[in-house]
């Protein structure tokens, strides 16, 4: 199963009903706008430095970007949305971790066939594009929580106390309550997956070896991201955000596949 990638989204978009070309016509700028314009032209110092945001005009929208000064030339990147970018990532690793897992089992020795090579890339290649699928589409999630959840939010124990919450808390009791409704008592299935991905990201990143009845340290852990399904959990972590975010996760339409991959190169002596 090939997902189809996603479009970037803008952290903050404003749709605009009047020719934007009129923009400014007629309006004389105050002497000391006019002024501090012409000083942050001249300078190197980002427009946090004169506490002001930048926004553009993109297709009949206003977006913000952030200034990045190279030297003495500043450039204008638009703010995107990190879910968009965390969830996009995940998907572009899909294609390949599903080819390498087909070629490791395909090209590993077996009890009944041992003469087959052992290579040691191929789990190294579908490790690689399996855990950075896990781990973002769990950044997706907690961003995708940190964003919805107001900065004034504050969150107490049953003794009143306050407390330092899990993505499971957000997305379990923080975002149902902002929102009024649960996504966890209307998808069950997808729900279970969601938490699934969020512990396998965790497992991966404070992967520990573990010393049982044998010397091998990390076989539990590969084997879960062998058996994983990892389809269903980027449709998962997709229904979640679009249940409080309707179209935010939306695939693009250009025709085009953008998948990541792991190319060997050799330098030339």
């Amino acid at each position: 199963m090939h997902l189809t990638h996603i479009k970037l989204k803008p952290t903050t978009k404003i749709d605009l009903n009047f020719d934007t070309s009129e923009i400014g016509k007629g309006i004389e700028s105050p002497k000391a706008a006019i002024e501090e314009s012409k000083e942050y032209l001249k300078s190197n110092k980002h427009s946090d430095f004169y506490n002001k945001d930048l926004m553009v005009v993109v297709d009949q929208q206003l977006i913000y970007v952030f200034d990045y000064a190279i030297g003495k030339e500043k450039i204008f990147i638009p703010e995107i949305n990190p879910t968009t970018i965390f969830y996009s990532n995940a998907v572009m690793s899909h294609r390949r971790l599903v080819s390498f897992k087909k070629d490791l089992f395909e090209n590993s020795p077996t009890v009944k066939n041992l003469n087959k090579r052992v290579n040691p890339n191929l789990f190294g290649n579908f490790f690689q594009l399996a855990s950075n699928c896990i781990v973002n589409l769990q950044a997706a999630l907690e961003s995708f929580a940190n964003r919805q959840i107001p900065d004034n939010h504050t969150f107490m124990d049953v003794n009143g106390k306050e407390f330092e919450p899990s993505v499971f808390h957000k997305l379990d009791k923080a975002l149902p309550e902002i929102k009024g409704k649960r996504f966890k008592s209307k998808f069950k299935k997808y729900n279970f997956l969601v938490r699934k991905v969020i512990e396998l990201r965790n497992e991966i990143i404070h992967l520990t070896p573990i010393e049982e009845t044998t010397n091998t340290k990390y076989k539990s852990t590969y084997r879960k991201l062998l058996s994983f399904d990892y389809s269903e959990a980027i449709i998962s972590v997709e229904k979640l955000i679009n249940f409080y975010e309707p179209d935010l996760i939306e695939k693009c339409d250009c025709g085009k596949e953008l998948y990541y991959d792991i190319e060997e190169r050799y330098d030339s002596k």
